[in-house]
């Protein structure tokens, strides 16, 4: 396949692929974060700092984002950002000390942010350019490939390979996949609606703010699931290493089936009735993991979580690319800031809560943006007419 004959279907595929490539290459690294905690020494408190340097990271790329598409486009960030992502990925597991961690982070961060605003806002025109909507199964592709990533992490803790030696190898297979498929896309026009000007530095307006309010649970959830959850199974619970990694496969499994079905859904039932629906059963997941006496308890709560959290993030992006105001790369370049705006400081503060008052307590703060959420349901709602 050539760029010359890039036909509708062609295009929907290769973006599927764009969204899996970055969730492999950058999924990796969080099924070893307690490797990386012990290899450093490091207690939750400042493995929380530590993390926050990636969210560092992705805020100073997403500020530029839009105009950074703009100019190189959205295909070149996908093709060469893929891989810099898994090449960093790999950096933070090689990283001897908490300088040089800290400064795979920040890269890692950045390639992260930088290929997310692109591929969003090229399956937005997709969307626009092909009128079949595809948003939430980009999402749900991008949660199978967490899976995948986490599922290689099990097998190769069980295997006790080394968290360098696993994501190094994870590096020539993201060039493959980018070779083989992203080099061929022919990116598609801008949407109808778009507006025709150079994008600004991505600051929220007051409608990002609002999206990113009723959106947030769902990021919220899925880090600190990535970043606390093997680590809550290993310190409540007697059970062996690759059980204990197994609370983020559970999460990722369910995150992915919702995102998946969820256009279905959504055109049957409306963005509304599904996103109320879906946040009540991450609220009880939640409550499920706080509470659970045993691992099997835990990890059906944690495959609530993500199950309940799976249609809001996309709900948001479509929401912000379609707002119309500004340039679709702009718009969702500052929702992403503003949800990383509230990320950054969320892994040090369920860090601290951890350290003070238990990991336990730590998952009953992730309720709070949940009923958030939900009094914010209406935003939900579609903004102007989108593809079916």
């Amino acid at each position: 396949m050539t760029s010359g004959d890039d036909p509708a279907v062609s295009r929907i595929t290769i973006i599927f692929a764009a969204f899996f490539g970055h969730a492999l290459a950058g999924g990796g690294i969080f099924t070893r974060i307690p490797d990386i905690q012990l290899a450093l020494s490091l207690n939750e408190a400042v493995l929380g700092v530590a993390l926050t340097v990636a969210s560092v990271g992705g805020l100073v790329a997403n500020l530029a984002a839009g105009r950074v598409v703009a100019a190189i486009g959205t295909k070149p960030l996908m093709v060469w950002g893929t891989p810099a992502l898994a090449l960093s990925s790999a950096a933070v597991a090689l990283a001897p000390g908490l300088p040089l961690l800290f400064v795979a982070l920040l890269v890692m961060g950045t390639c992260f942010s930088l290929v997310n605003v692109a591929m969003n806002v090229e399956a937005d025109r997709i969307e626009a350019a092909t009128g079949r909507r595809i948003m939430n199964r980009c999402h749900g592709i991008w949660s199978v490939g967490m899976l995948i990533a986490a599922l290689i992490g099990v097998g190769a803790r069980a295997a006790m390979v080394s968290a360098a030696m696993h994501l190094l190898l994870v590096v020539p297979v993201i060039i493959v996949l980018c070779l083989a498929t992203l080099r061929h896309l022919n990116p598609s026009p801008l949407a109808p609606g778009d507006p025709v000007k150079r994008p600004g530095i991505a600051l929220p307006s007051r409608r990002t703010i609002v999206l990113m309010l009723f959106a947030i649970s769902a990021p919220i959830a899925q880090s600190g699931t990535q970043n606390w959850s093997v680590i809550f199974m290993r310190d409540m619970f007697s059970a062996p290493d690759w059980i204990d990694t197994l609370s983020l496969p559970a999460f990722l499994i369910a995150m992915a089936l919702g995102r998946l079905f969820a256009d279905g859904w959504t055109a049957r039932f409306g963005p509304v009735r599904v996103a109320f629906v879906q946040t009540l059963i991450a609220l009880l997941g939640t409550a499920l993991v706080v509470m659970s006496p045993g691992v099997a308890p835990a990890l059906i709560g944690f495959l609530l979580m993500g199950a309940g959290t799976a249609v809001l993030f996309p709900l948001m992006i479509s929401a912000a690319a379609r707002s119309g105001d500004r340039p679709a790369a702009e718009s969702v370049s500052a929702v992403i800031l503003s949800t990383g705006l509230v990320m950054l400081m969320a892994p040090a503060v369920m860090g601290w809560i951890a350290e003070t008052q238990g990991l336990r307590m730590a998952f009953a703060a992730l309720g709070l943006p949940m009923l958030l959420t939900l009094a914010l349901i209406r935003m939900a709602a579609p903004q102007r007419a989108a593809p079916v």
